[in-house]
């Protein structure tokens, strides 16, 4: 299946045989990346946050625990949400506020890592019921009410 241009949410669902301790070995690698897209959005006064968030992670997956992942309340960050499901099936998801091509692009790079490292597990994009695409924050979206080129 050949993967959408933008997407809000790419979905990486691991094979049912599979669990989150299979992704100890890969997970810093993981994390490095959505470290690294999210660098112009991390505020100066967090240096710390990645590696404890890490550390974090790391403890849960090696527990055969759900992660926290990374969900940082940044308004155009992008975020790592590992779900509460419930299905016994260990998943993970990339997503930002829009439609955008990163979302696609560390989607399908995590994809790539981890069949190089022989964990099956299948993608899947904009699984999530997010209702509409939102404009900025405190600016309403085009046509609404409230918006600048609606008439009386």
């Amino acid at each position: 299946m050949t993967p959408p241009v933008k997407a809000r949410s790419g979905h990486i669902l691991l094979d049912p045989k599979r669990s989150y301790r299979d992704l100890v070995r890969v997970y810093p690698e993981i994390h490095k990346r959505v470290v690294e897209m999210n660098r112009p959005f991390v505020k100066e006064s967090d240096p710390l946050l990645p590696e404890v968030l890490l550390d974090e992670n790391l403890r849960d997956l090696k527990g055969n625990r759900k992660p926290v992942g990374y969900n940082r309340q940044d308004a155009f960050g992008l975020r790592l949400i590992f779900p509460i499901s419930d299905e016994k099936r260990a998943e993970f998801y990339f997503a930002k506020p829009t439609r955008c091509q990163e979302v696609v692009q560390i989607t399908e790079q995590v994809s790539a890592l981890l069949r190089r490292r022989g964990i099956k597990h299948t993608v899947e994009y904009d699984r999530l019921p997010l209702g509409p695409p939102r404009g900025l924050p405190g600016v309403p979206p085009p046509g609404s009410p409230t918006g600048f080129l609606s008439t009386p």
